[in-house]
């Protein structure tokens, strides 16, 4: 290999909380729904109605809209170089990790994670605070992939010296 052969970074995978973070919006818009189907019935002034139905609304936003589009926009990127968790409402903040600074790999996850098979893979770092990829599907499989892979670039790396 040449000294002036540079490495284009490549996208490893995507990643998303496990699929079971909607549940509880998809249930809170169910019962928003619910609400207005069965109580719209009962309400005799016009003004009552659309009081309702902005009630309904406003709820349906805040419960299941927000949470919908948090869990769509927020992902986690895997490249051949670093990990880039994006964060926030839209998903425009973002920390990354060079591959370079992660020590380890640890997964921590409670009964409800452990039964879907989800957990928090904790990336941890040689300097600063560790990167968590929260809520993660198949954790265990993930962190030991992670392993083997900063297992594999140490070795190459060390020949390279």
């Amino acid at each position: 290999m040449s000294s002036t052969q540079s490495f284009e970074e490549q996208s490893f995978v995507l990643l998303r909380r496990h699929g079971a973070a909607l549940i509880y919006p998809v249930v809170f818009l169910f019962l928003d729904g619910a609400l207005f189907f069965f109580v719209d019935s009962k309400l005799t002034e016009i003004w009552q109605h659309q009081v309702l139905l902005g009630l309904v609304l406003v709820i349906g936003l805040l419960l299941w809209f927000i949470p919908s589009l948090k869990f769509f926009t927020n992902r986690y990127e895997l490249t051949s170089t670093r990990v880039v968790a994006h964060s926030g409402l839209f998903g425009t903040k973002t920390e990354e990790a060079a591959w370079g600074e992660v020590t380890g790999v640890s997964i921590s996850r409670g009964v409800s994670a452990w039964l879907q098979g989800a957990g928090d893979v904790r990336l941890h770092r040689e300097f600063g605070q560790d990167l968590v990829l929260a809520r993660v599907p198949k954790a265990k499989k993930l962190s030991k992939e992670i392993e083997q892979f900063l297992a594999k670039r140490s070795r190459t790396q060390g020949m390279r010296k």
